[in-house]
């Protein structure tokens, strides 16, 4: 009796210890992974920089248009 206790301790230990190692390695390395999310913030963080890059860029040349425009002959 004692020998078969043992046996499925033991089984159940690496069962738990696979599905523990196999959890830990989806979340390092899986879909929903903190690299996914580095990769994401640094994506966010880059996007961000870009939208503000554009606006300042586009209200320059909306500055340069309407100087232009004002310098046009009305008729």
């Amino acid at each position: 009796m004692n020998k078969k206790k043992f046996i499925v301790i033991s089984t159940v230990c690496v069962v738990i210890t696979i599905f523990l190692s196999l959890h830990v390695a989806n979340l390092l390395f899986g879909t929903n992974s903190y690299e996914v999310y580095s990769a994401l913030k640094s994506k966010q963080t880059y996007l961000n920089n870009e939208i503000t890059r554009l606006q300042l860029d586009n209200a320059r040349l909306q500055k340069e248009y309407f100087e232009l425009k004002n310098l046009e002959p009305e008729e």
